[in-house]
C-alpha cells in the first residue's frame, strides 16, 4: 500500500508519498518549469512502490506558490530564481526526512528544471547521498547560455543581479564535493529544450573528479520522462542502497 498526503514543510507546500511497509530510503523529487507537485504523483508512486519515501515540493511560482506566464521571455530570470530558492530550501526537506525516517539515506531527483535543481542540491547539501537528473544539467552557466541563444533572450538587469548567485551555486564549479557521492544523468537524445551537450561536459568533469557517475542517453527521445527512465532511476537507487548495506 502507498499513502499520499499534501502538507507544508517549513512553509513549503509538499506532496509526501510513502509506502506503508518499511521505508528503505528517502527521495526529494523536484518538478519542472510550469509543472507542480501534484503532476509528479505517478513518478512518486513508482518510487514508493519500491520502498522509497518521496517528498515533492512546489517550486517558487508554481502550484500553491502562485502561477506566472511560463511562456513569457520576461519570466526567464524567475526560472533561475526558482532553482536557487529550491536549492536553499532543501535543508528543511532533508530535516523532515531525517525526523520521519531516521538513519535512511537521502537522495534527490528531478526532471528538467527539477533535474537542474537536484544537481545543485546534491552539491550544496552534505547529507544528500546522490542525485538523479532527468533531462537536466549540472553546468548551469553553459545551459543558461544555450537557453538564451535558443530563445533569443537578452541579459536584463534582473539577470545581472542573479548571475553571482548562479555562479556560486553552479554544480560545475563544485564537482570536488561529489567525490564520495553518486550521480545519475539521464537525457533524451533528441531533447530540444535542455541541450544534452552541457550535461555531457558536466559528466566528464565529474568523472575527472572521481565521482560515481552514470550517464545514459536515450536515442530519439525528446524532453520527456519515460517508464524506462523511471525504471533506471529505481534501479540506481536500489544499487546505491545495496552498496551501503541498507
Amino acid at each position: 500500500m502507498i499513502e499520499e498526503k499534501a502538507l507544508y514543510i517549513d512553509s513549503i507546500p509538499c506532496l509526501v508519498v510513502v509506502p506503508t511497509e518499511d521505508v528503505r530510503g528517502v527521495v526529494i523529487f523536484y518538478h519542472g518549469w510550469s509543472s507542480c507537485k501534484e503532476l509528479q504523483s505517478l513518478r512518486a508512486r513508482i518510487m514508493a512502490s519500491y520502498g522509497y519515501a518521496v517528498i515533492v515540493p512546489d517550486a517558487l511560482n508554481h502550484g500553491q506558490r502562485g502561477l506566472i506566464d511560463y511562456d513569457d521571455k520576461q519570466a526567464y530570470p524567475l526560472f533561475w530564481q526558482a532553482v536557487l530558492q529550491s536549492t536553499q530550501e532543501a535543508g528543511a526537506l532533508i530535516a523532515y526526512g531525517e525526523a520521519h525516517w531516521p538513519e535512511q539515506k537521502i537522495f534527490v531527483a528531478g526532471h528538467s528544471m527539477g533535474g537542474i535543481t537536484a544537481l545543485g542540491v546534491v552539491a550544496a547539501q552534505e547529507k544528500v547521498c546522490g542525485a538523479a537528473a532527468l533531462n537536466g544539467s549540472g553546468w548551469w552557466n553553459e545551459s543558461d547560455r544555450r537557453f538564451r541563444a535558443a530563445w533569443k533572450i537578452d541579459r536584463t538587469s534582473e539577470w545581472q543581479t542573479l548571475l553571482p548567485h548562479i555562479d556560486a551555486a553552479d554544480p560545475y564549479n563544485r564537482v570536488e564535493v561529489l567525490s564520495n557521492k553518486s550521480v545519475l544523468l539521464l537525457n533524451g537524445g533528441a531533447d530540444d529544450v535542455v541541450d544534452k551537450a552541457a550535461q555531457a561536459l558536466y559528466a566528464c568533469k565529474l568523472k575527472t573528479a572521481g565521482a560515481d557517475v552514470q550517464s545514459v542517453i536515450y536515442d530519439g527521445l525528446g524532453h520527456f520522462v519515460t517508464t524506462n527512465m523511471m525504471g533506471d532511476v529505481v534501479q540506481w537507487l536500489n544499487e546505491r542502497i545495496a552498496a551501503t548495506g541498507r
